[in-house]
């Protein structure tokens, strides 16, 4: 008989093995994938994602660095509640109370396009005062969208009517220096963020020369004696708001300013508006002169949007966008920084960690050009790149680690029990990993096949290996299905063990192996039955069954270990096989 040939389990260790080439293409093909998918959708102008870098954006200008206001900050009159349209003498006296009172400018947020009551004194005090009035005007027939400003057809202005404004002999009303047109043009989302203080005479419908019409908030810098504030060009230009909507500039009502209680204490008999610049505008519900900005998902007054545009320019706080190589080169700098943490850093925790890191990093500094450098950089596709990258990486390592325990779990159990295999990998840190034991109560099973010894002398070498392999399969197979240990082959015997590795109750396992043994008589019947259609000789075998206390634990050394049972109740076992 051949004694004790077996495997030393605890001698091999799960660790994936490794398959550089393969592993880093298929990482800089992930990496690669969500920067493709990426630079696409931005340079396509995906909706869904150009909105989301808006809210984030809007994110930034509600929670960000705003335009300082100083102490010639204007005032928001509530100019319109009921019994509207009033008679123009209102208008008239209301520009002649605030002039006598040593207001800088007066900008009147109102198209007075229809002849209407009180025009004659109207005309007389916009004249008196031309050097400090601004009314509006609208300009008609032009779509709403940030494209279509740069590309769109020419447009038509509507001006006041020419009983409030006189049309001058030569040129336009259009150019005169108290109108300024009142529209304020969203982006393609219907969020307010960029003011155009002038637009070409070339794009109006009948009107030549070389004069640039101005909005109401260039026409007001001008007469503040600003006109350097305002930016030159006729682009649309990306303003940083003084507050959120009703925090930045002062509400209040109109009539407060005709009450002698409100004028003398209030407003300091008018000393309240010297040298400061008043815009008075709608504020009623029924007038839907609001829209949504970048600051707040709450709507914003039109009056007090056309203050944030003064301000904005006072403060020169105007805010620069990448261009689109540039957000196209970030987010390919996004990927080639995720292929390279990816491969530099195989800790799957550790690479996630960084990576998270990394995000909350560019975070902060796009915050922090936003707030100090007034630049306004891509947020969302470039996170999206980095996060994406990471954690399919981290899904792929994951994968691929399953695989390879897998494939270590199947290639050990061909030499070591199922379940010492399974202790080893999901429990490695328990005392199959030392060289002391624990004593438990064990059930051993023996089994040796008879005169295999003289078999052997006279036999096909390959038909005997064959033949006892197919007899062990079997045998195996039982002693798994009964729920026991193969502790080991011993040349041709079998050795198995209940309660060494897990028990099911010490009953139980003595119950277990006594049924394994049973079954063992009946698959080699079967066996030999089949070994003989065969040609084969028939095997016979000897088995023992013993219950008793033993010492469970590793034998060797570090270099080379062995998982067995030692004590008495094993030798009588084997006595008894």
């Amino acid at each position: 008989m051949v004694r004790w040939a077996s495997v030393a389990p605890t001698a091999i260790k799960a660790r994936p093995m490794k398959f550089p080439r393969k592993r880093t293409l298929m990482l800089a093909a992930i990496c690669g994938t969500w920067t493709l998918v990426a630079l696409l959708l931005q340079y396509f102008g995906f909706g869904p994602l150009l909105k989301t870098e808006l809210i984030v954006q809007g994110f930034r200008a509600s929670h960000g660095r705003k335009t300082e206001t100083d102490q010639d900050a204007p005032d928001v009159l509530q100019a319109l509640r009921e019994n509207f349209p009033w008679s123009r003498d209102i208008w008239a006296e209301l520009i002649e109370r605030l002039a006598q009172a040593g207001t800088k400018v007066i900008v009147l947020d109102l198209v007075f396009a229809a002849e209407g009551v009180g025009d004659d004194r109207l005309a007389a005090v916009l004249e008196k005062h031309r050097d400090r009035v601004v009314i509006a005007s609208n300009m008609s027939d032009f779509l709403s969208s940030v494209d279509t400003v740069h590309e769109g057809p020419s447009f038509t202005e509507t001006l006041p009517s020419s009983t409030v404004l006189p049309t001058p002999q030569e040129g336009s009303a259009a150019f005169d220096s108290r109108v300024g047109y009142a529209n304020i043009w969203p982006d393609w989302d219907g969020v307010f963020r960029r003011a155009q203080y002038r637009i070409s005479h070339e794009r109006l419908t009948g009107f030549p020369g070389d004069q640039f019409p101005e909005s109401l908030a260039a026409r007001a810098l001008r007469k503040m004696g600003r006109s350097d504030a305002i930016p030159a060009g006729e682009d649309l230009i990306r303003i940083r708001f003084t507050a959120g909507p009703g925090n930045g500039f002062p509400l209040r009502a109109l009539n407060t300013i005709f009450q002698p209680k409100a004028w003398a204490g209030t407003y300091n008999e008018g000393e309240f508006f010297r040298d400061k610049l008043v815009l008075v505008g709608p504020a009623a519900n029924f007038l839907h002169d609001e829209h949504r900005t970048a600051v707040s998902s709450e709507p914003m007054l039109g009056p007090e949007i056309h203050l944030n545009i003064v301000n904005a320019a006072l403060h020169g706080e105007f805010l620069r966008e990448t261009s689109r190589a540039a957000d196209l080169g970030i987010i390919t700098a996004a990927g080639l920084l995720a292929v390279w943490l990816c491969l530099r850093i195989t800790h799957t925790v550790r690479r996630s960690v960084v990576i998270l890191a990394m995000s909350g990093v560019y975070w902060l500094v796009v915050a922090l050009l936003f707030n100090h450098a007034n630049l306004v950089v891509i947020a969302v596709s470039p996170l999206l790149v980095l996060n994406l990258s990471g954690v399919s990486a981290l899904v792929y390592d994951f994968i691929v680690e399953r695989i390879e325990r897998n494939r270590v779990r199947r290639t050990l159990e061909r030499y070591v029990s199922k379940n010492i295999v399974k202790e080893l990998l999901d429990n490695p840190q328990t005392y199959l990993n030392t060289l002391g034991g624990v004593r438990r109560p064990v059930t051993v099973l023996f089994s040796d096949v008879r005169n295999f010894t003289t078999m052997t002398e006279g036999a096909d070498e390959a038909q005997l290996v064959l033949q006892l392999n197919e007899y062990f399969t079997e045998m195996v197979h039982l002693v798994f299905e009964n729920h026991g240990t193969l502790d080991k082959f011993i040349g041709d015997a079998v050795m198995a063990v209940w309660g060494n590795i897990l028990t099911r109750g010490t009953a139980i396992d003595a119950q277990d192996a006594v049924a394994t043994a049973l079954a063992m008589k009946r698959s080699l019947a079967k066996l030999n039955e089949g070994w003989k259609t065969r040609g084969w000789p028939s095997l016979a075998f000897g088995i023992g069954v013993n219950h008793g206390e033993v010492i469970v634990g590793n034998l060797g050394s570090v270099e080379k270990m062995e998982l067995s049972v030692i004590g008495d109740a094993v030798n009588l076992g084997s006595r008894l096989e």
